[in-house]
């Protein structure tokens, strides 16, 4: 009684776990102002007609404000966590789900350090637990090498308690488990290859900086054998570790920060990856992602379903003014109909349209495949791939991303436009046979026919780097990260375009926290400023 139904007082274990999960979600400011104006551009998986939003604080004000509420929970499920363990008088009765909430907090700690660098971490979210300290009022910048290495060996230990099929604990207890898991369902084999996948993708992004920390760690997660995420290739249970609006009850606000924003086309560095000609009627495609990740321009008499035709990475005097309306809504009864000032390919309406079957990625099982071919490719820790051996690895990683992204349009009622040469090649063959077939073309136009191949380690880097970019295309932040980590990704600009290698901490956090962030200031070779390298990619 007297008691605001939407503001309780109390909350269970499960919907607070569930409201990490829900957590991991992109706003729309992130979605807008980072991932479409700056990651996108900068990367060169986009291009973009206009920088017309150059406020990117709202969108790191955004990714910041979420993270540390999310924390905040994570630090309470961790204290309860504690409790029952006491009060069943097993230390090991959470454990599972404890790992579960480690790789949750891993994957959102990862992103963030990766976007800012140092930031307050190990005294952050701490404020409920004693109002009146200092150092959980005003927590201070952790370094990115400690939250990494921390992180690491987190999720080494979740993913082997994961993996262990043991029911009960050494005391002979039930492991506590969640009544609803809203992301894997408690499938614990899956939660541990999502725990394995974050251990290759982070291990092998500070590798260059701490080889003697990361071999080992690599080594380890190289030799783990994945059953589910290999299985089925883009379903909800496989091929993929995705967040399923379907499934969660939500909007993603997709379709707003496209619409809104408007300005994102592809660009000629994708295209010259999907193509082997410029031709625009798209006899050159080899590469059938090109219809799932993009559009052609708007109509017209010489080209009745439209034409292909990138965008300039980088615009000159002479580039013509891009408009039309390529995101709006009014094409859900009208698809191609993109406006007549549409002059250049926008990204696959249906990609930015669906915010109930179109999935928010986190980790495809493809990028997994791409990393140890990386991780074969340059022989660490005494693991080589050659000839057979990287060439299969880098057709495995192509077919499952074309098994994944090809799901993608099966699975939703509102995709109901397939472009006539998609629909002939795919014709009535099953998705495996023509994910199969497709791999196959991308391999010998790529690989097998490009006459750069001389065999050598960096021919096949340089074309693992191009095929995991190509995957990234709906996590532009993992792309930047590539991009900033390797600076071998596809470009048609000498990476002119890659100008940001952190964001800059919010204004907010400075104003609060001012005088640890005065501390973290001097720490940073070129100041709070985006010239200033995270520490993996600082040399």
């Amino acid at each position: 009684m007297n008691q605001n139904p939407f503001s309780p007082p109390e909350t269970t274990v499960e919907a607070l776990f569930n409201g990490v999960v829900s957590s991991l979600q992109q706003s729309m400011n992130e979605q807008f102002y980072l991932q479409n104006e700056i990651w996108y551009p900068e990367t060169e998986l986009g291009a973009l007609t206009s920088e017309s939003w150059g406020n990117s604080q709202i969108g790191t004000t955004n990714v910041w404000s979420d993270y540390y509420l999310m924390l905040s929970n994570v630090r309470e499920l961790e204290k309860r966590f504690d409790l029952y363990d006491e009060d069943q008088a097993d230390t090991a009765i959470c454990d599972k789900v404890r790992a579960q909430l480690n790789i949750l907090k891993a994957y959102q700690t990862f992103k963030v350090t990766d976007i800012f660098g140092d930031m307050p971490y190990s005294e952050a979210g701490r404020i409920w637990e004693n109002a009146s300290s200092q150092a959980t009022m005003k927590p201070h910048w952790d370094s990115q090498e400690s939250i990494y290495k921390s992180l690491l060996e987190e999720l080494v230990w979740s993913r082997n308690v994961l993996h262990a099929d043991s029911a009960t604990t050494p005391d002979g207890h039930e492991y506590y488990k969640l009544p609803y898991d809203v992301l894997l369902n408690n499938d614990y084999v899956l939660w541990a290859e999502f725990a394995n996948s974050l251990i290759l993708r982070h291990g092998l992004r500070m590798y260059d900086k701490d080889p003697d920390y990361a071999t080992p760690v690599l080594v380890d997660a190289y030799q783990y054998i994945y059953t589910k995420m290999s299985s089925s290739g883009g379903g909800v249970q496989g091929g993929a570790i995705c967040m399923w609006p379907s499934v969660l009850g939500t909007n993603w606000d997709t379709n707003w920060s496209f619409r809104e924003h408007k300005h994102l086309r592809m660009g000629e560095t994708i295209w010259s990856c999907l193509s082997s000609t410029n031709d625009m009627d798209g006899s050159g495609i080899y590469d059938y992602r090109t219809f799932l990740f993009f559009d052609t321009n708007h109509h017209t008499d010489s080209f009745p379903d439209g034409a292909w035709k990138p965008y300039p990475q980088i615009r000159t005097l002479d580039t013509p003014t891009e408009g039309g309306s390529p995101y709006n809504q009014s094409r859900d009864g009208n698809y191609t109909f993109k406006g007549p000032g549409c002059l250049y390919s926008p990204f696959n309406y249906y990609l930015t349209r669906d915010e109930k079957y179109m999935p928010q990625i986190l980790v495809t099982y493809a990028d997994v495949l791409f990393m140890k071919a990386e991780i074969g490719a340059r022989g660490i820790g005494g693991i080589t791939l050659v000839g057979q051996e990287i060439d299969l690895m880098l057709f495995q990683g192509i077919y499952q991303s074309f098994l994944f992204w090809s799901h993608i349009p099966n699975n939703t009622s509102r995709w109901t436009y397939r472009y006539p040469q998609y629909t002939s090649y795919v014709g009535n063959l099953d998705i495996w046979s023509w994910s199969n077939n497709m791999a196959s073309n991308v391999m010998n136009y790529a690989v097998w026919m490009n006459p750069e191949n001389d065999g050598s380690e960096q021919f096949y880097l340089k074309m693992i780097y191009e095929q995991r970019w190509l995957n990234l295309f709906r996590q532009p932040w993992e792309a930047w990260a590539l991009a900033r980590r390797t600076m071998a990704t596809p470009t048609t600009t000498d990476h002119a375009k890659l100008t940001s290698f952190r964001m800059e901490y919010p204004q907010k956090e400075i104003e609060y926290n001012y005088e640890n962030y005065v501390t973290q200031l001097a720490r940073m070779s070129h100041g709070d400023t985006r010239q200033t390298k995270v520490w993996w990619n600082e040399f």
